[in-house]
């Protein structure tokens, strides 16, 4: 396992404990990578890879490099990452910079060849407030994609089957929500697709539930 850890004090010793714990621990392939800048403040991060050629980066939807870091920025961050299957990649970048804000994020996938991208803040000096974002996955081949920039954000993504799609974007101030729920599979030439978008300064709020297959479904709130 490969890792890269920046930041002061305890915090990031701390992190590089459960960082070298996850290494000993995993499958014994060593082929697993994750790459962590971890700056500071009250985070608490636990990553538990086991497959083999599992990656944890911050390579957002594969326009960087592949040891560009996951940041984990700042305040009050509790970060868990499991990945137990093979060929899982996670590419992470939260940005809580403002006193009181802070991302409360879990993130599993469980099967093999799934992919999820992460965004918090959509820049490096953006902030995403008080996010709570989820993001489960069971099954193999599923992508995800969370974008999420500021107000009370919160997300759920759950994926069951194999071969689902699920892209949840959020901007703005308001208090948005989410809630995604997938359960069955697509196939390789045609998965599940589910899209919700979530904009602007007033309260939005989004349940959806997808089963069986051939599903698209596209949800857009706006002001």
């Amino acid at each position: 396992m490969k890792k890269r850890i920046t930041g002061g004090g305890e915090l990031s010793r701390k992190l590089l404990a459960i960082l070298m714990t996850s290494a000993m621990v995993s499958s014994g392939a060593w082929a697993n990578d994750v790459y962590v800048e971890q700056i500071g403040d009250n985070a608490i991060v636990s990553i538990t890879q086991t497959g083999a050629g599992n990656m944890v980066n911050g390579n957002i939807g594969g326009l960087g490099n592949a040891d560009d870091a996951a940041l984990i920025r700042g305040d009050l961050n509790d970060v868990t990452i499991s990945q137990i299957g093979s060929g899982n990649i996670l590419s992470l970048i939260l940005n809580n910079e403002s006193s009181g804000t802070g991302a409360t994020v879990v993130i599993s996938a469980d099967g093999s060849n799934n992919t999820q991208n992460i965004s918090c803040g959509t820049a490096l000096s953006s902030s995403c407030n008080a996010s709570i974002i989820r993001s489960e996955i069971t099954g193999n081949n599923n992508n995800t994609i969370q974008m999420l920039s500021g107000g009370a954000v919160q997300s759920k993504i759950a994926i069951n089957g194999n071969w689902n799609n699920v892209t949840h974007t959020a901007s703005g101030v308001g208090f948005h929500s989410g809630e995604i729920t997938v359960s069955g599979s697509g196939t390789s030439s045609l998965a599940n697709a589910v899209t919700l978008t979530q904009s602007g300064a007033l309260t939005k709020n989004a349940v959806i539930t997808s089963n069986g297959s051939n599903n698209n479904v596209i949800v857009t709130q706006s002001d």
